[in-house]
């Protein structure tokens, strides 16, 4: 990413690179860029340039837009289509977003995207994010009175657009608002921001380990996950003394669960942790967020007999909000990299996953373990859907790919290799063991009973081909290419079989490979 000064942008910097990073990847946008106008002057502006877009190809997207094409209005984003001429398939996606809470005027463009290309899911997702941002930038700048022009030379009007934009990754150090960008506590602006970036459970414990203690310096506390079923307790992060602490979670309905009868709402404090066993001892164990079947809960003990102060309850209301909006942003970046490992009718790996993960394991280095590969296509496939329908050769699909997850261990992978084929990588396996595993598999389909709109299917048959690392190759083209080759002599030689490439090599019948 060509990046604005970090200091240019203050607390916001880290929100808007997190918001780049999720609409590249909600978009599958490789290239994409966002303008950034820091009140209400011109000058206080520039571009974030996010993939290395060229530079003359940036100016250009973001000069030229003559004709406007297809809009899509939203309350906090609205998108257009432009082109840069009448049924032009050279499209530029331009997004604003509007609030009138934030110091900051943007808008994001995207090169060769029309918002009639994007799916619904698309669309609220970048919905969502956008008003993730907004609220972001809102806490983390305090908004006041934006100031009045000093004179007529601050009041001019902007120059011609080109000339303006030319100016990448250019945001000016200061603006007339400066003074005001960190009117809250430092600390707590630093953490909002940076709650705003976090991508993972881990990071985000790690973050508030930081900060919290800060805030809370006479109290011991720990940040956890309860998810249900199963249920398990999680601790993100703790600080402070450990043995206060377990009193809370004595008390806490979450670590008790026949005690959970009704859940917290957010910010709100768990039934069982308002009554505490001490009366010397302040306690209060409050749900920061709840998404699906996971909740954030913060735990505190005070041991001196002061209460909690306003600006703490306060922090923990605030800290609640941002929580809920991390633990959603989390839940949809697991959906969106879950989507893109997966192929959708199966639910198996796709084939550019798999591959990648099994380049990481056939490489010299690792000459000393054993890696098999069965490749497996459906016999006759193309008559089934010929005769039934492609919704009954879906059905066949899917029906094949719970076989296989159920034919396979824990460390090893399967995956949907394309159409009717599917492979799987075996670890740990001799090309012995993986023939007798493809012979399993090849007994195993003939009980599958497959039927659509109450039409039982017939009997399926599969031929499989097996190749080992490093003993037929030591690359995972050279093992994919040989499994291939067996697969086929397979097809050839009567179907319903599995064929090592051992017996493909020493069979009469078999060409030299």
């Amino acid at each position: 990413m060509n990046r604005v000064q970090p200091q240019s942008l203050g607390d916001a910097y880290p929100a808007l690179c997190n918001f780049l990073k999720l609409t590249s990847l909600t978009l599958a946008a490789p290239q994409l860029a966002l303008t950034v106008q820091v009140g209400n002057d011109w000058r206080h502006g520039g571009v974030m340039n996010y993939g290395h877009l060229p530079v003359p190809i940036l100016r250009e997207v973001l000069s030229s837009q003559p004709v406007k094409g297809a809009t899509l209005d939203g309350k906090q984003l609205s998108l257009s289509t432009y082109s840069r001429s009448e049924g032009s398939e050279d499209t530029v996606l331009v997004g604003h977003l509007h609030s009138t809470h934030t110091r900051y005027q943007l808008t994001i463009y995207v090169p060769g995207l029309a918002v009639a290309s994007l799916s619904e899911v698309q669309i609220k997702t970048l919905q969502y994010l956008a008003q993730q941002l907004l609220l972001c930038l809102t806490m983390a700048q305090p908004i006041g009175p934006q100031p009045e022009p000093h004179s007529a030379v601050d009041a001019i009007a902007p120059p011609d657009r080109l000339d303006f934009m030319s100016q990448v990754v250019a945001l000016s150090p200061t603006s007339p608002t400066s003074d005001r960008l960190h009117q809250g506590h430092p600390r707590l602006v630093d953490m909002v921001a940076q709650l705003q970036a976090c991508l993972s459970y881990p990071q985000l414990g790690q973050l508030l380990a930081t900060y919290l203690p800060y805030f809370f310096p006479h109290q011991s506390g720990r940040l956890v996950l309860f998810s249900s079923p199963p249920e398990t307790f999680t601790v993100l992060t703790e600080w402070g003394e450990a043995k206060p602490l377990a009193v809370v979670e004595e008390q806490c309905c979450y670590s008790q669960v026949h005690l959970l009868d009704q859940q917290p709402g957010i910010s709100q404090e768990c039934r069982q942790c308002q009554v505490s066993h001490c009366p010397t001892q302040t306690t209060k164990c409050i749900v920061l967020g709840m998404v699906n079947d996971t909740t954030c809960i913060v735990q505190l003990v005070q041991l001196d007999s002061e209460p909690f102060t306003t600006v703490q309850t306060a922090l923990l209301k605030k800290l609640s909000e941002q929580i809920l909006f991390v633990m959603q942003r989390l839940l949809l970046l697991e959906d969106l990299q879950d989507q893109a490992a997966k192929d959708p009718l199966t639910g198996l790996l796709n084939r550019r996953h798999a591959e990648t993960v099994l380049n990481s394991l056939c490489h010299p280095g690792n000459r000393q373990q054993n890696i098999s590969v069965i490749l497996i296509d459906i016999d006759h496939f193309k008559a089934i859907n010929d005769t039934y329908g492609h919704q009954a050769g879906d059905t066949v699909l899917q029906n094949i790919g719970v076989l296989l997850r159920g034919h396979v261990r824990t460390q090893d992978i399967v995956y949907r290799y394309g159409g009717e084929e599917f492979c799987m990588v075996l670890l740990d396996t001799t090309p012995e063991v993986a023939l007798k595993r493809a012979e399993k598999i090849r007994r195993a389909v003939k009980y599958i009973t497959n039927s659509f709109n109450g039409q039982v299917l017939p009997p399926l048959t599969i031929s499989l081909g097996v190749a080992s690392f490093p003993h037929h190759g030591e690359t995972p083209q050279t093992l994919l290419t040989l499994a291939d080759r067996a697969l086929y002599w397979a097809k050839n030689h009567g179907r319903d079989r599995a064929v090592s490439v051992d017996h493909m090599l020493v069979s009469a019948e078999c060409p030299s490979v």
